[in-house]
């Protein structure tokens, strides 16, 4: 590839040498990326982090393709054109020619790495990534990433990612992210000016232990009509994993009036009891109870304050009694009519999944990419209740009605699935957009009685099956997973972590 002089390339980037001799004080001229050709002493050899190795210059790895080091935009924020002197990773970025790409494909899983993930965020860091602060915080997306990342992507509804201009070289660094779910793996090579896919499952599923990475914090009540903790576990995380409030595990086990462990759970009460308790938890799961057991307006309250604070809950079915029985503003968030098919039982019903913001369409086809549907925007559910008439926009976004409990005019009569984020009440930022960064889900769905079987044993987590997914259970993981994501505004789609300039 033919380098420009120094001289002659200034006036195509903006500015005199006179000026690039200020901005070059203490900086070396052949680390000026866009400037001057790319010297090995420019951190080409190595990294001041556990990145990538190889200077990512050399044509062997993909013939000699005529291509030079990567240029990433000269300029900050306020269009000031200036050098930009390449870190680390960025160094190893190439420039192709023609139309080729240096890029990095493959689809993001589940722990189990049966169910690709929408909306992961995948970026190359360039820096160390830090660990996750302990207990509830504000996860609100928009915030950058952990690493200074040099490139990112984020996944679509088939869990597929694509990653440009990524840095050329042996053991590229790569993060898979959803929320507090974090897994650092690392690309045996990336060769230059290609595609480079990856189709290892393993290399790129979230973690099923603490080892392999980081596991939000979880905490939940298990309830008689409702075995989400088998859920949970089918997710591929680890039975070291589940362990009481005293153990090290990521999902802490309490008991409602569900199965129990052994040695025994402690108390649910001891969770909703106590804000403090709750505020260790990044995500609680409250399922159903199998009955309307109404809670104290202390314990409720707790709730309010958890969420408010950017805790996150899911609850099912008779868990209504966390929302439509709270204190203010919890109601403001449906028109809540418990038990309203007079409990009529194992009711089965046709879904029809809110395609009318980003979020939902990517549900919908979510769903028939893993086989949970077969018509877009309809899926079949078991067990169904009816105890929500309508959400309230705001705060509540809707994702999924029936008409099998009738109609008002041409508005189904049910509303079976909703999320709001918290607090419901929120300020608003400088772009007037509300301050929230917890999250509610309310499903009036949940998983069956069939995910166990008591022939397994009595006791949690033997008890539960070991077979695949049903479909309702594929649509409450894809739920699982957008309550651990960064809390947004559902009705723009969701966006990659920038990148530092």
């Amino acid at each position: 590839m033919k380098r420009a002089r120094l001289p002659a390339l200034l006036p195509s980037l903006g500015f005199s040498l006179s000026a690039l001799a200020v901005a070059l004080a203490g900086v070396s001229a052949t680390c000026i990326v866009g400037v001057v050709t790319l010297a090995s002493g420019c951190g080409s050899t190595g990294n001041t982090f556990d990145g990538g190795t190889g200077d990512g210059r050399d044509a062997t790895a993909t013939g000699d393709t005529g291509s030079g080091p990567y240029i990433p935009p000269l300029g900050d924020d306020s269009g000031t054109t200036r050098p930009h002197a390449c870190v680390n990773l960025e160094c190893q970025q190439q420039v192709c020619t023609g139309a080729a790409k240096t890029t990095v494909t493959g689809k993001v899983y589940d722990p189990s790495g049966r169910l690709p993930l929408y909306n992961a965020i995948v970026y190359v860091p360039n820096a160390a990534v830090q660990p996750f602060s302990a207990g509830v915080s504000c996860d609100a997306c928009g915030a950058a990433a952990s690493g200074s990342p040099v490139v990112s992507a984020i996944t679509g509804p088939d869990g597929a990612f694509t990653l440009e201009n990524v840095p050329v070289g042996a053991n590229i660094p790569l993060v898979l992210q959803v929320g507090r779910w974090r897994r650092q793996v690392t690309i045996p090579a990336v060769n230059a000016c290609t595609a480079n896919p990856i189709t290892d499952v393993n290399l790129l599923r979230l973690p099923r232990t603490k080892t392999e990475g980081d596991i939000p914090q979880m905490a939940i009540a298990t309830g008689s009509a409702d075995p989400f903790e088998c859920l949970l576990r089918k997710l591929g995380i680890a039975d070291s994993e589940f362990t009481s409030n005293t153990g090290t595990g990521r999902v802490h086990v309490y008991r409602q009036n569900g199965v129990d462990t052994s040695p025994p759970a402690p108390a649910a009460g001891m969770l909703w009891g106590s804000v403090a308790t709750l505020k260790k938890y990044d995500l609680v799961f409250l399922p159903c109870e199998g009955g309307e057991n109404k809670k104290s307006p202390g314990q409720t309250q707790n709730i309010i304050d958890y969420t408010s604070a950017g805790g996150r809950v899911f609850t099912t079915h008779y868990g209504y009694v966390w929302t439509a029985f709270a204190q203010a503003p919890f109601p403001s968030s449906g028109d809540w009519t418990p038990k309203a098919d007079n409990n009529t039982g194992d009711k089965t019903i046709t879904g029809d999944v809110d395609r009318s913001f980003p979020k939902g369409d990517a549900f919908a086809h979510w769903l028939v990419n893993v086989n949970a549907s077969t018509t877009l925007g309809k899926i079949q559910l078991e067990q169904s209740r009816y105890d929500l008439s309508k959400a309230n926009k705001p705060p509540s976004q809707s994702w999924m009605t029936t008409k099998d409990y009738g109609t008002t005019g041409a508005t189904p009569k049910s509303v079976q699935h909703i999320t709001f984020n918290t607090p419901i009440n929120a300020a608003l930022d400088d772009a007037g957009q509300p301050l929230q960064c917890g999250k509610v889900v309310f499903s009036d769905f949940h998983v069956t009685t069939d995910a166990i079987d008591d022939s397994l044993g009595s006791t949690f987590p033997k008890i539960c099956k070991n077979d695949d997914y049903t479909p309702q259970e594929k649509a409450l993981a894809f739920m699982i997973f957008d309550l651990s994501s960064c809390i947004q505004n559902d009705d723009k789609p969701p966006t990659p972590p920038g990148i530092p300039r």
